[in-house]
């Protein structure tokens, strides 16, 4: 927490960064504030206290992407890239070769949508460049 007090400090995080943190760490505490229910029969009561509301929160997050999730109203996928664990060090020795990772993520994802464009770009003959939606098959 203290790291990021300082970052805000300095200027170099934004203010809304700071907000979050803080509020993600109050979050289902009374310091955000509570409800409190009383039985009029027994005189129990029961507090509960507030969320924090932040998409970046373990747990207010989770319901946000859930409540995003049910409004999507469109059929989707959900893709992962990975690393093998067989190549993570060559990654390592040489971060600039994650460029390489992404351009192919990014090729793979417009193939399996967009095979008409591959076709047209093959029309063209345009291939010299790796920002092309190039089709490992061939």
């Amino acid at each position: 927490m203290e790291y990021i007090r300082k970052l805000d400090a300095s200027g170099k995080a934004r203010p809304c960064i700071l907000d979050n943190v803080e509020r993600s760490l109050l979050c289902h505490t009374c310091y955000l504030g509570f409800d409190q229910f009383e039985c009029t029969d027994c005189d129990n009561w029961n507090i509960i206290p507030h969320s924090c509301h932040s998409r970046f929160c373990n747990a207010c997050g989770v319901k946000y992407a859930k409540q995003l999730a049910a409004k999507a109203t469109y059929p989707h996928r959900h893709i992962v890239f990975t690393i093998p664990e067989e190549l993570r060090n060559w990654f390592r020795q040489d971060r600039t070769r994650l460029d390489l990772l992404f351009v192919a993520a990014r090729n793979t994802i417009c193939i399996l949508v967009n095979r008409s464009l591959l076709k047209k770009l093959k029309m063209k003959q345009l291939k010299d460049t790796h920002y092309i939606f190039k089709d490992p098959c061939s």
